[in-house]
């Protein structure tokens, strides 16, 4: 459950919630009055709720529920659990931890099926539920999660077959939920692990990057340097001239690949900070942050080569229809983790590689003369946006190309959407989820928007302080 957004939008979805769920139980004390229950039955069931809360153990659940059919009924009882391989294993006898009940032949057992008799024994199979069965540690066979055998000394008349059938069910939801919790404590166990395995194995390491870099930027700046000292000592020559050349270009080829590996680590140590997997939710690091020099400008230096691939061209100002756009030179400050939004922006920013596509105004029309294909990231502020003296930072990444219809544009940030619009670009639908989650957990928004520039994707985050110069 997401914590971060109240449980019900509305009153009507609230009302519709209320009405089912009383309907729900007007159904089921239909159905007990139908069932006729004697006391000792509406008993087995009480006792069988109370203490299964109190054990917490699989092979205490399923002793438990053979012990209270001997106990109660005088009938012994045996439970078989499908494994891994949806073979049947006994898990639980009525005679002890010694059973002296010979195993039974489980082979093509009719386990999709009702109750069966099968060599002496009255079988019913045992339902989990039908949600989550492919996070279950063993193979169902349908909703299937094993057997329930009984051993009563003269057949059983319907409404005891009734009763049985009904007890069976109320240990396949319990059998369900324990697996199922056993299942997540394993996953949960896994992860912890996982945590310290990519600390020690991948952020350790990650940080030695960085000594490593530092020293190969000082020896760079050694190299050029003594260069420079010698074109200056020597006379112009060939090869110095080249060496010069290659010299330049080292230094640009090592800024890209040290930006890379800058952005590259915030984005590792960020995504994969061990609290977020020891809260099972994104812990934000906060701190004030100037919008443009520490999020925006880097993500547009790394984007730029992959821009350029695309010939799309970054606009330096996205003109009036922007609202109270801020100049390059201005600073929002807000207070952010700088990884997570960073990383936001950087999914923005992909998004837009891959579907910016040309304007539709011929050059020199309403458009001003644009590029063919163009990006501009705006920054504005919105007054009292979030209530009085709460304002907001509007981060608008504005691309060109056809609007986006009109029936996709309220689901796209909706987990594993993608638009009709999307042709051959390989994605998942999680970017804009993952950018929407980011911004409620920063207590701001994310959305989308019609611009007369082409369509803009934006985030909101609350201002900490006025624009500074």
């Amino acid at each position: 459950m997401n914590y971060s957004t109240p449980p019900f939008r509305n009153s009507l979805e609230l009302q519709q919630v209320f009405s089912h769920v009383q309907q729900r139980i007007q159904d089921k004390l239909e159905d007990y009055a139908a069932y006729d229950f004697t006391q000792k039955q509406s008993r087995a069931f009480n006792v069988f709720f109370d203490l299964a809360q109190e054990f917490d153990a699989l092979e205490d659940l399923l002793t438990l529920a053979v012990l209270i059919i001997h106990s109660m009924f005088k009938i012994h009882a045996e439970i078989y659990i499908l494994d891994q391989k949806a073979t049947l294993q006994r898990y639980g006898c009525s005679t002890g931890a010694k059973c002296v009940i010979p195993l039974m032949s489980t082979e093509d057992l009719p386990l999709t099926a009702g109750p069966f008799k099968h060599e002496g024994r009255y079988c019913i199979p045992i339902r989990g539920k039908k949600v989550d069965k492919e996070l279950l540690p063993i193979t169902p066979v349908g909703e299937t999660l094993g057997v329930l055998a009984l051993h009563p000394d003269k057949p059983l008349d319907a409404k005891y077959q009734l009763f049985f059938e009904k007890f069976t069910n109320r240990v396949g939801y319990q059998l369900h939920n324990r697996l199922l919790a056993f299942k997540h404590r394993e996953h949960l166990e896994f992860i912890k692990s996982l945590v310290h395995d990519i600390g020690h194995n991948v952020i350790v390491p990650n940080m030695y990057f960085k000594l490593l870099f530092r020293q190969l930027d000082s020896k760079m700046k050694a190299m050029r340097t003594a260069l420079g000292d010698l074109m200056e000592t020597s006379m112009s020559s060939p090869i110095l001239t080249q060496l010069d050349y290659i010299q330049h270009r080292m230094d640009e080829q090592y800024q890209e690949v040290y930006r890379h590996f800058q952005q590259t680590s915030l984005f590792l140590e960020t995504l994969l900070r061990q609290s977020h997997f020891e809260k099972g939710r994104y812990v934000l690091h906060k701190s004030v942050v100037n919008l443009r020099e520490r999020i925006i400008t880097p993500q547009l230096e790394r984007f730029k080569s992959r821009f350029d691939e695309k010939d799309i061209t970054v606009l330096p100002f996205c003109g009036p229809d922007s609202e109270h756009e801020t100049e390059a030179g201005e600073a929002m400050l807000v207070t952010a983790d700088v990884g997570l939004i960073s990383q936001v922006l950087a999914n923005l920013f992909s998004n837009a590689v891959k579907y910016t596509r040309p304007h539709d105004e011929p050059s020199g029309g309403s458009t001003g003369g644009l590029p063919r294909k163009y990006l501009c990231c705006a920054v504005s502020r919105l007054e009292d946006h979030f209530g009085e003296g709460l304002d907001a930072a509007k981060i608008s990444v504005i691309t060109s190309g056809p609007p986006i219809q009109p029936e996709d544009a309220p689901r796209l940030f909706d987990p594993d959407f993608r638009g009709r619009d999307v042709g051959r670009e390989y994605g998942t639908g999680h970017g804009l989820f993952f950018a929407r989650e980011i911004s409620l957990l920063h207590e701001g928004a994310a959305g989308y928007e019609t611009h007369p520039l082409g369509n803009c994707f934006f985030v909101l985050l609350p201002c900490e302080q006025k624009l500074q110069h």
